[in-house]
Protein backbone atom coordinates (compact mmCIF):
# COMPACT_ATOMS: atom_id res chain seq x y z
CA UNK A 1 0.00 0.00 0.00
CA UNK A 2 1.38 3.41 -0.98
CA UNK A 3 1.21 6.39 1.98
CA UNK A 4 -1.81 8.02 0.48
CA UNK A 5 -3.71 4.79 0.19
CA UNK A 6 -2.78 4.27 3.92
CA UNK A 7 -3.86 7.62 4.86
CA UNK A 8 -7.09 7.60 2.88
CA UNK A 9 -7.73 4.02 5.01
CA UNK A 10 -6.71 5.22 9.04
CA UNK A 11 -8.51 7.99 7.79
CA UNK A 12 -12.04 5.79 7.04
CA UNK A 13 -10.93 3.77 10.47
CA UNK A 14 -10.34 7.06 12.85
CA UNK A 15 -14.44 8.06 12.05
CA UNK A 16 -15.39 4.20 12.46
CA UNK A 17 -13.59 4.45 15.69
CA UNK A 18 -14.79 7.86 16.74
CA UNK A 19 -18.49 6.88 16.28
CA UNK A 20 -18.07 3.33 17.81
CA UNK A 21 -16.97 4.64 20.60
CA UNK A 22 -19.29 7.26 21.11
CA UNK A 23 -22.40 5.48 20.24
CA UNK A 24 -21.45 1.73 21.38
CA UNK A 25 -20.14 3.30 24.83
CA UNK A 26 -23.21 5.41 25.31
CA UNK A 27 -25.18 2.14 24.69
CA UNK A 28 -23.03 -0.35 27.39
CA UNK A 29 -23.28 2.85 30.08
CA UNK A 30 -26.39 1.55 31.70
CA UNK A 31 -24.69 -1.58 33.06
CA UNK A 32 -22.50 0.83 34.92
CA UNK A 33 -25.78 2.05 37.21
CA UNK A 34 -28.09 -0.17 39.46
CA UNK A 35 -30.63 2.68 38.58
CA UNK A 36 -30.85 1.67 35.17
CA UNK A 37 -30.69 -1.72 35.07
CA UNK A 38 -34.48 -2.17 34.20
CA UNK A 39 -33.94 0.07 30.95
CA UNK A 40 -31.50 -3.03 30.71
CA UNK A 41 -33.74 -5.77 31.36
CA UNK A 42 -36.24 -4.14 28.58
CA UNK A 43 -33.41 -3.87 25.90
CA UNK A 44 -31.09 -6.33 26.48
CA UNK A 45 -30.25 -6.01 23.02
CA UNK A 46 -29.16 -2.63 23.13
CA UNK A 47 -26.79 -3.81 25.66
CA UNK A 48 -25.22 -6.32 23.20
CA UNK A 49 -25.18 -4.17 20.33
CA UNK A 50 -22.95 -1.71 22.14
CA UNK A 51 -20.85 -4.40 23.26
CA UNK A 52 -20.30 -5.51 18.91
CA UNK A 53 -19.51 -1.50 18.47
CA UNK A 54 -17.16 -1.70 20.79
CA UNK A 55 -15.33 -4.64 19.60
CA UNK A 56 -15.35 -2.65 16.26
CA UNK A 57 -13.71 0.04 17.95
CA UNK A 58 -11.12 -2.08 19.21
CA UNK A 59 -10.78 -3.56 16.03
CA UNK A 60 -10.70 -0.04 14.37
CA UNK A 61 -7.87 1.13 17.09
CA UNK A 62 -5.30 -1.82 16.49
CA UNK A 63 -5.91 -1.26 12.23
CA UNK A 64 -4.57 2.33 12.60
CA UNK A 65 -1.56 0.99 14.68
CA UNK A 66 -0.81 -1.27 11.92
CA UNK A 67 -1.22 0.67 8.97
CA UNK A 68 0.70 3.68 10.25
CA UNK A 69 3.45 1.96 11.81
CA UNK A 70 5.49 1.31 8.36
CA UNK A 71 5.02 5.32 7.52
CA UNK A 72 6.12 6.03 10.45
CA UNK A 73 9.01 4.39 11.45
CA UNK A 74 10.44 5.96 8.12
CA UNK A 75 10.53 9.37 10.42
CA UNK A 76 11.49 7.44 13.81
CA UNK A 77 11.44 3.24 14.03
CA UNK A 78 11.51 3.83 17.89
CA UNK A 79 8.56 5.94 18.34
CA UNK A 80 7.06 4.34 15.70
CA UNK A 81 7.24 0.88 17.76
CA UNK A 82 6.49 2.56 20.74
CA UNK A 83 2.76 4.24 18.61
CA UNK A 84 1.84 0.77 17.75
CA UNK A 85 2.50 -0.89 20.84
CA UNK A 86 0.40 1.78 22.75
CA UNK A 87 -2.38 1.42 20.44
CA UNK A 88 -2.72 -2.90 20.07
CA UNK A 89 -2.41 -2.64 24.04
CA UNK A 90 -5.31 0.17 23.82
CA UNK A 91 -7.04 -2.43 21.76
CA UNK A 92 -7.05 -5.59 24.01
CA UNK A 93 -7.95 -3.45 26.92
CA UNK A 94 -11.21 -2.49 24.80
CA UNK A 95 -12.07 -5.67 24.38
CA UNK A 96 -11.68 -7.08 27.75
CA UNK A 97 -13.83 -4.33 28.85
CA UNK A 98 -16.36 -5.60 26.07
CA UNK A 99 -16.18 -9.10 27.22
CA UNK A 100 -16.28 -7.49 30.99
CA UNK A 101 -20.05 -6.01 29.82
CA UNK A 102 -21.42 -9.68 28.61
CA UNK A 103 -20.04 -11.58 31.17
CA UNK A 104 -22.02 -9.33 33.28
CA UNK A 105 -25.46 -9.99 31.28
CA UNK A 106 -24.74 -13.19 31.56
CA UNK A 107 -23.83 -14.00 35.17
CA UNK A 108 -27.08 -15.35 35.91
CA UNK A 109 -30.67 -15.95 35.27
CA UNK A 110 -31.29 -12.37 37.64
CA UNK A 111 -28.80 -10.36 36.06
CA UNK A 112 -31.50 -8.99 33.36
CA UNK A 113 -33.81 -8.39 36.63
CA UNK A 114 -33.81 -5.03 38.79
CA UNK A 115 -31.38 -5.47 41.44
CA UNK A 116 -29.51 -7.87 39.87
CA UNK A 117 -26.17 -5.29 40.30
CA UNK A 118 -25.97 -7.02 43.77
CA UNK A 119 -25.91 -10.52 42.60
CA UNK A 120 -23.54 -9.76 39.45
CA UNK A 121 -19.77 -10.68 40.11
CA UNK A 122 -18.74 -6.93 41.44
CA UNK A 123 -15.08 -7.55 40.27
CA UNK A 124 -16.52 -8.18 36.26
CA UNK A 125 -17.97 -4.70 36.40
CA UNK A 126 -14.93 -3.29 38.03
CA UNK A 127 -12.74 -5.07 35.58
CA UNK A 128 -15.26 -3.42 32.99
CA UNK A 129 -14.59 0.63 34.98
CA UNK A 130 -10.91 -0.23 34.86
CA UNK A 131 -10.38 -1.57 31.13
CA UNK A 132 -12.52 0.52 29.64
CA UNK A 133 -10.82 4.02 31.07
CA UNK A 134 -7.54 2.97 30.75
CA UNK A 135 -8.54 2.06 27.07
CA UNK A 136 -10.38 4.40 26.34
CA UNK A 137 -9.05 6.98 27.87
CA UNK A 138 -5.28 6.72 29.24
CA UNK A 139 -3.94 4.60 26.48
CA UNK A 140 -5.73 7.04 23.82
CA UNK A 141 -3.69 9.99 25.30
CA UNK A 142 -0.42 8.36 25.93
CA UNK A 143 -0.93 6.63 21.89
CA UNK A 144 -2.22 10.22 20.88
CA UNK A 145 1.23 12.17 22.16
CA UNK A 146 3.52 9.54 20.78
CA UNK A 147 1.67 10.25 16.69
CA UNK A 148 1.16 13.84 17.11
CA UNK A 149 4.71 13.89 18.25
CA UNK A 150 5.55 12.15 14.96
CA UNK A 151 3.39 14.07 12.74
CA UNK A 152 5.01 17.11 13.71
CA UNK A 153 8.45 16.30 13.49
CA UNK A 154 7.71 14.82 10.20
CA UNK A 155 5.71 17.59 8.80
CA UNK A 156 3.04 14.85 7.62
CA UNK A 157 0.20 17.23 8.07
CA UNK A 158 -0.20 20.55 9.10
CA UNK A 159 1.74 21.71 12.14
CA UNK A 160 -1.69 23.55 13.65
CA UNK A 161 -3.23 19.94 13.48
CA UNK A 162 -0.93 18.26 15.27
CA UNK A 163 -0.23 20.81 18.46
CA UNK A 164 -4.25 20.76 18.46
CA UNK A 165 -3.56 16.62 18.38
CA UNK A 166 -0.80 16.84 20.91
CA UNK A 167 -3.17 19.08 23.46
CA UNK A 168 -6.27 17.02 22.89
CA UNK A 169 -4.05 13.96 23.92
CA UNK A 170 -2.70 15.82 27.23
CA UNK A 171 -6.69 16.82 28.10
CA UNK A 172 -8.05 12.74 27.63
CA UNK A 173 -4.92 11.66 29.51
CA UNK A 174 -5.64 14.17 32.48
CA UNK A 175 -9.33 12.97 32.46
CA UNK A 176 -8.29 9.13 32.65
CA UNK A 177 -6.10 9.66 35.31
CA UNK A 178 -8.11 11.70 37.65
CA UNK A 179 -11.29 9.00 36.96
CA UNK A 180 -8.60 5.85 37.06
CA UNK A 181 -7.61 8.17 40.80
CA UNK A 182 -11.45 7.94 41.83
CA UNK A 183 -12.25 11.68 40.90
CA UNK A 184 -16.00 11.83 39.72
CA UNK A 185 -15.61 14.37 37.19
CA UNK A 186 -19.23 16.37 36.76
CA UNK A 187 -20.38 15.91 33.35
CA UNK A 188 -19.79 19.43 31.75
CA UNK A 189 -15.58 19.07 33.07
CA UNK A 190 -15.97 15.03 31.25
CA UNK A 191 -17.36 16.80 27.84
CA UNK A 192 -14.11 19.64 28.31
CA UNK A 193 -11.57 17.50 28.78
CA UNK A 194 -12.73 14.54 26.02
CA UNK A 195 -14.42 16.87 23.04
CA UNK A 196 -10.73 18.08 21.77
CA UNK A 197 -9.63 14.58 20.65
CA UNK A 198 -13.21 13.49 19.35
CA UNK A 199 -13.34 16.37 17.20
CA UNK A 200 -9.45 16.77 16.20
CA UNK A 201 -9.87 13.21 15.26
CA UNK A 202 -12.68 14.15 13.28
CA UNK A 203 -10.38 16.22 11.41
CA UNK A 204 -7.28 14.78 11.09
CA UNK A 205 -9.58 11.83 9.33
CA UNK A 206 -10.86 14.33 6.81
CA UNK A 207 -7.64 15.96 6.04
CA UNK A 208 -6.27 12.29 5.67
CA UNK A 209 -8.88 11.10 3.20
CA UNK A 210 -8.87 14.34 1.35
CA UNK A 211 -5.21 15.61 1.09
CA UNK A 212 -3.06 12.30 2.45
CA UNK A 213 0.09 12.97 3.70
CA UNK A 214 2.34 15.78 2.77
CA UNK A 215 5.15 13.29 1.97
CA UNK A 216 7.20 16.04 0.46
CA UNK A 217 8.52 16.89 4.08
CA UNK A 218 7.67 20.82 3.79
CA UNK A 219 5.04 21.31 5.98
CA UNK A 220 4.32 24.17 8.25
CA UNK A 221 5.85 22.47 10.92
CA UNK A 222 9.24 22.35 9.58
CA UNK A 223 9.40 25.86 9.24
CA UNK A 224 8.07 26.54 12.82
CA UNK A 225 11.31 24.12 14.02
CA UNK A 226 13.94 26.87 12.24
Amino acid sequence: MSDQVIARTVGVLFIVGTVTAIVGGSMVLAIEHPGALAAVAADHSRVVTGVLLELVLALSVLGIGALLFPVLRRRDEGLALAYAGVRTLEAVLLMAASVAALVFLASGPGARAVGAVSRAPALVLALREWTYLSGSMVLLGVGGLLLYSLLFRASLVPAWLSLWGLVAAALILLRGVLELAGLDLPGGWQAVLAAPIAVNEMVLAVWLIVRGFDVSGAGVSRVLRR
